[in-house]
């Protein structure tokens, strides 16, 4: 592993010297140090250059490591820590650079991934768009016929199923307000087939309510046929238990003067017994019939009632679904206008392309000028990728710095580097 840190480190150094002319590295806030120390295991250690510049070690304390080369670590550490060995420490610092001091090239525009990525000798513009995901290919080109196509379809289908919603909620409407004709407008033949399905549903629906509306009556006729049967019985056991209670005040009289026997008084008296139990069952009979016709009545109302829940119901669900059919209608329909348009405003300009800008410092100042896929890159880049159609790419381009790429001197790149 510290082989492994050790290797990656001087390659660091080494790539630095080559890009920025520079030596040797200084320490900077955010690089770590591996500090090793053979003869006293627990000071092998990991120690983080501070914001402050500073480093703490055991027994070394304190010590100023920013703008310090490792080399300078090292001996400042051992001088510090020799008076704790018997013999010269064995000590030795390796070097891992903070990731946010290591060169980067930048990638901005059409890619799939913009941002920053670590810059490695040899680079191109190809190689940085290809760390950065490619190319950012727009779906919604105005050349795509089969975009376009499957648009269209789907503005197609939503008229549809909007000539549907509108159908199918003037039947509810119709419903609710109990009317028998549908009035939807119906300007086309897809339309008209709609209506006449929803007004064959509004037909059904119509002929269920009279069907309902002629049980209730009767329902409401029958039972009052009954009750009205009921209580001319009723009548009828008045009378009779009337007339059957003068006969027994006619017999109690002769029995007392010992005309008749006492046996012709039980007689009388069991007979209006007999007569008022039946007067009883036609009582009963009659709240029997009464209850009867009245339960019907309100399973009849009870299923109306909910008829008419359900279709308030279904109203609003229709309303929503007529509101999010709009919708997107509305947007398919923008969609399809910028295909439109982009193909009318631009007939033969559809052909897409790529161009490449880099902005680099050259100088002390940022110049931008065009490139191509095999310009090499220097760290600190700024590659700019545009994509689109010639007449786009051609307008609202910054102008060409006087300076190509491919023909800049070695001390101008040097320069640019070491603005980086």
């Amino acid at each position: 592993m510290r082989m492994k840190y050790a290797c990656a480190g001087l390659l660091y150094l080494a790539l630095l010297g080559t890009a920025q002319g520079q030596e040797k590295y200084l320490l900077q806030p955010g690089d770590t140090l591996e500090v090793w120390v053979a003869q006293e295991e627990d000071l092998r250690r990991n120690v983080v250059v501070e914001p402050d510049g500073w480093v703490s070690f055991p027994l070394a304390g304190h010590l100023k490591a920013a703008g310090m080369t490792v080399t300078e670590v090292e001996a400042a550490f051992n001088e510090k820590l020799r008076p704790f060995f018997k013999e010269n420490p064995n000590l030795t610092i390796m070097l891992r650079p903070d990731p946010l001091h290591q060169p980067s090239i930048f990638l901005g525009g059409e890619v799939t991934t913009p941002g920053s990525y670590p810059f490695r000798k040899g680079m191109t513009v190809l190689h940085g768009v290809s760390v950065a995901g490619g190319l950012r290919r727009s779906p919604l080109l105005p050349s795509d016929e089969d975009r376009t196509i499957v648009v269209r379809r789907t503005i197609a289908e939503t008229e549809t199923r909007l000539k549907q919603l509108t159908a199918r909620h003037g039947r509810l409407q119709a419903e609710l307000e109990d009317k028998t004709i549908l009035e939807v407008d119906s300007q086309d033949a897809e339309s008209r087939a709609i209506v006449e399905q929803e007004q064959t549903l509004l037909d059904a629906y119509r002929q269920g309510i009279e069907a309902q509306a002629k049980a209730r009556k009767d329902t409401e006729t029958l039972g009052a046929r009954n009750i009205a049967a009921i209580n001319e019985q009723s009548e009828t056991l008045d009378r009779r238990i009337e007339v059957a209670k003068q006969r027994r005040d006619s017999v109690v009289a002769l029995v007392e003067r010992g005309a008749l026997q006492a046996t012709q008084k039980f007689d009388r008296e069991n007979e209006i017994a007999d007569l008022e139990i039946a007067k009883g069952r036609l009582v009963a009979d009659f709240t029997t019939a009464q209850r009867a016709v009245q339960q019907e009545l309100t399973q009849i109302d009870t299923a109306l009632r909910q008829q008419r829940e359900r279709t308030l119901s279904e109203i609003v669900d229709v309303e929503r679904q007529e509101e999010e059919a709009k919708n997107s209608l509305t947007d398919a329909r923008k969609v399809l206008d910028v295909y439109e348009r982009s193909a009318s405003d631009n007939p033969g300009s559809n052909v897409r392309t790529v161009r490449y800008r880099i902005v680099r410092a050259v100088g002390g100042s940022p110049q931008e000028f065009d490139a191509d896929e095999m310009t090499p890159l220097l760290p600190g880049d700024l590659v700019r990728v545009l994509y689109g159609t010639l007449d786009s790419l051609t307008s609202g381009i910054l102008p060409t710095a006087p300076v190509p790429p491919r023909l800049e001197s070695k001390a101008a790149a040097a320069e640019g580097a070491a603005v980086q």
